[in-house]
């Protein structure tokens, strides 16, 4: 019979995850001859066998792939037969120029894995690194292309005879995985003094577990990260990691052995548990059970607990010994990137940690914890991190340049363009402090780096307060290129129509806390008609004075009081009690009334998201905020155990179109020295912000549904919005990879310079 040679490039998530190996056996099962290579595009296979050897083979590459590969395009072209060839082999790695392999993401310990640690006959027993090609660090390590041992954090452990035997079997599970060591030759753990002083120890992994039994805080040394760990039983020593921190109120997260643990603590559907015990081991967040094994301080006045399982053995030996919860927040001051290095663990937080569990492989690239909830079935992710991000994607047609989108001020994640792959960043932070802008550039260097690539056009924000847009700015200038800018609110809308390649109009709410309108007002209650050309804001919020500027945001009373002046004169306000029930004396009242009445330091606003703030200062759920979306958590939690409230409190549409608060406030102003019925008001507001919206989609029947902006995350009103949304559902772009909140706008600045080509000249 004769012989058939076909070759084929496959593009995607395609090395470092055991796709030479699975190549390999499905070539030599089926007596196929030829090669397979890691190269700059992602895996390129030669094969040649009879027509009936190649069929299985071929299905395969289709249909039965490794689990961590993804494959975003793989093209089959037939070659000339090559005589003489006896053998299917693995060639060295390519070298990357114009690099398009997608880099793989970290992943949790593979059940394989973690039966050889807890196989006291296995030479990895209790070994806390231990991984194959399944599992285990990938980004968090690699400094450039192609991914192989040379290429990362892995480098400078020398294999053993017995790594380096596995290593080089293709028909071993750990062939090319490049961190594998075991204890003779691999990272080891070491115990420190809050100084960073090592100290010796019999066991460092039991000496830490005595430690957190004793109620001290432990920094440890994860994957993409170190984290703050302390008993999440103890109340001492949450109040203490709290004070320290200075994190008075911020939930904090709850790391737990398994399944069974979890399930004492939260509960939910089987789409939260399967994200829960998914892979990327995200934090879940999830109603808790209203067990009292939590110190209260765990997660002061919210329903939800943020919750996720360990995600490497070093997490599942230390949670094995406890078998308790832990509380594990990453080592950071407030709004900074996690801590990867030593020194600066010693410098910002060695007053905060009572010990140290370090080790000695390096962190190349920081990767905080995944966060996602899940809402009637559907993912939603509020930030993209450890096991999802970098993000990879195939872009519909081929860029003709490389494109840069630095993304929003809060939640920063960056996004580039180029070739036919699209890559969005790790999340970032907030860009208010020099550690996350020095973060912000250093992801950008290496994503750079990695891929070759020098940018030739960048997308900002329209906001030049935004740290993002200011380095946009600067950088655009210095080096001569093109700078597109677009609204905030319009990038959110376009984030959603990325993931979807949509590119027509749609409905699109986004509702947030601020963000620059074309106007030069503040932003956040919008209804926008648009596509990616271009929108029309069809209606929003009217527009309120924020009193004091930032400080309104800080203290919600001043948001509350800014809609009761708007719909009540000065005497009739102070006689209405909300003053008092407000926390106002006499004399700040009138500085404050004078304040909005003369426009001083009193910016307009028109933000969804300030609404929630004052109805939870009306409700004296939060008069002062300590971290973004606390108002909104509060009331979440307030109406979330009512299926319906005994009252109505609509937002109606005035005759400009505006989304407008009389309704709301004409009940509450004559009722501020009454008692109030805290759930049923908070449910009531939520359902009639709910309410409104379907009224809205009725009356624009015939495009899509975008739905996006931090206000789209509050469970309560994506419940209600998909429980009464009915035929309109059908219509919903529900975005499955891609945050709501800020962490998603660099994606739509990216989408709309890519639709328009002419941009970059």
């Amino acid at each position: 019979m004769s012989l058939i040679r076909r070759h084929y490039q496959i593009l995607g998530t395609v090395q470092g995850v055991g796709f030479r190996p699975f190549v390999y056996r499905h070539a030599t099962d089926n007596d196929l001859t030829g090669s397979v290579l890691n190269d700059a595009n992602g895996v390129s296979i030669e094969v040649q066998g009879t027509e009936a050897q190649l069929a299985p083979f071929d299905h395969a590459m289709h249909h039965q792939l490794p689990p961590l590969a993804r494959v975003d395009h793989l093209q089959v072209t037939t070659q000339p037969a090559v005589d003489g060839e006896s053998a299917f082999i693995i060639l060295e790695s390519s070298g990357k120029a114009d690099a398009q392999v997608a880099l793989a993401t970290d992943k949790a310990s593979c059940p394989d894995c973690l039966a050889d640690i807890a196989d006291p006959d296995s030479r990895y027993y209790r070994y806390p690194f231990t991984n194959c090609t399944n599992c285990g660090p990938r980004y968090t390590i690699i400094r450039d292309l192609p991914y192989d041992r040379p290429n990362t954090a892995m480098a400078g452990f020398k294999m053993c005879p017995a790594c380096a035997k596995e290593y080089q079997d293709p028909l071993n599970r750990r062939y090319h995985a490049q961190p594998v060591s075991c204890p003779h030759c691999g990272p080891q753990l070491s115990w420190r003094r809050p100084s960073g002083q090592g100290q010796a120890v019999e066991s460092p992994l039991q000496h830490t577990a005595r430690q957190l039994l004793k109620g001290q805080i432990i920094a440890i040394k994860g994957l993409g990260g170190y984290h703050l760990m302390c008993d999440a039983t103890n109340a001492d020593a949450v109040d203490t990691l709290r004070r320290r921190k200075q994190r008075p109120a911020k939930p904090l997260a709850v790391m737990v052995r398994d399944r069974a643990s979890a399930e004492r603590l939260v509960q939910g559907d089987a789409a939260e548990w399967d994200a829960l015990c998914s892979l990327e081991r995200p934090i879940t967040l999830m109603r808790t059970t209203g067990a009292t094994e939590l110190a209260d301080g765990v997660a002061p006045g919210i329903d939800r607990l943020g919750l996720f399982l360990p995600y490497t053995p070093i997490h599942q030996l230390l949670l094995e010994q406890l078998d308790r919860p832990l509380v594990a927040t990453s080592a950071n001051l407030s709004g900074e990137p996690v801590i990867t290095e030593l020194s600066q663990l010693v410098d910002k937080l060695g007053h905060v940690v009572d010990g140290i569990l370090d080790h000695d492989r390096p962190i190349l690239n920081p990767c905080d914890d995944s966060v996602v909830q899940v809402v009637r079935g559907r993912r939603q992710w509020w930030r993209l991190a450890r096991g999802i991000a970098p993000q990879t994607e195939r872009l519909p047609e081929a860029c003709d340049r490389t494109i840069l989108a630095v993304g929003a001020q809060q939640k920063n994640r960056l996004a580039l363009a180029f070739g036919q792959r699209s890559i969005v960043s790790p999340h970032i932070g907030d860009l208010d402090n020099l550690a996350t802008e020095g973060y912000f550039e250093h992801t950008l260097a290496q994503l750079q780096r990695i891929y070759g690539l020098s940018v030739d056009q960048l997308v900002s924000d329209l906001h030049q307060g935004y740290g993002s847009s200011q380095w946009a700015s600067n950088y655009a200038e210095q080096q001569q290129l093109p700078l597109l800018q677009v609204q905030h609110h319009y990038a959110h809308v376009l984030a959603v129509m990325a993931e979807h390649q949509h590119r027509g109009p749609v409905l699109g709410f986004a509702f947030d806390g601020t963000g620059l309108g074309d106007d030069g007002q503040l932003w956040g209650g919008e209804v926008l008609l648009a596509d990616t050309q271009g929108y029309q804001r069809l209606h929003h919020v009217k527009p309120f004075r924020l009193i004091g500027g930032e400080q309104a945001i800080k203290h919600p009373a001043r948001v509350a009081l800014s809609l009761l002046f708007q719909h009540a004169d000065l005497e009739c306000i102070q006689a209405s009690g909300w003053p008092q029930r407000l926390g106002i004396d006499a004399t700040t009242l009138s500085n404050l009334h004078l304040m909005w009445s003369k426009g001083i330091n009193s910016p307009y606003s028109s933000s969804m998201g300030r609404l929630f703030d004052a109805m939870a200062s009306f409700l004296q759920l939060c008069q002062h905020t300590d971290f973004d979306g606390q108002a909104g958590m509060l009331l979440e939690a307030s109406a979330d155990p009512l299926k319906q409230a005994n009252l109505s409190l609509p937002l109606s549409l005035n005759d400009q179109g505006q989304i407008d608060t009389a309704g709301l406030i004409h009940y509450l102003l004559p009722r501020g020295d009454q008692p109030l019925d805290t759930a049923h008001c908070a449910r009531a507001f939520i359902d009639g912000i709910a309410e409104m919206m379907i009224a809205l989609m009725d009356r624009y029947p015939q495009h899509p549904i975008v739905l996006c902006g931090g206000v789209m995350q509050n469970r309560c009103l994506l419940e209600r919005l998909l429980q009464r949304m009915g035929p309109h559902q059908e219509r919903l772009m529900w975005p499955e990879r891609t945050p709501v909140n800020d962490s998603g706008i660099a994606q739509g600045q990216l989408w709309y310079a890519l639709n328009h080509p002419g941009s970059g000249e």
